[in-house]
């Protein structure tokens, strides 16, 4: 269960980021594991910018050095 107000320390937004980046878990789901909210994850997701979702909530694209990669979760 997540627990309000309670910030994240380093090694929790790593792993995020890291989920984000590397798996096709949605948000929620990386959410629930991480014991946070939804907002929360969003939020380090926008900060960064490692998926965009362009107005869309199904489809997505990874952000990478060389370019785009596209994925779907």
């Amino acid at each position: 269960m997540a627990v309000q107000g309670r910030s994240l320390d380093d090694f929790q937004v790593h792993r995020i980021v890291s989920l984000l980046a590397r798996t096709e878990m949605s948000l929620a789901e990386i959410a629930q594991r991480m014991g946070c909210s939804h907002a929360v994850v969003a939020s380090i997701n926008r900060r960064y910018e490692v998926r965009e979702y362009e107005g869309r909530r199904t489809t997505w694209t990874l952000n990478t050095r060389a370019g785009t990669l596209e994925k779907a979760s």
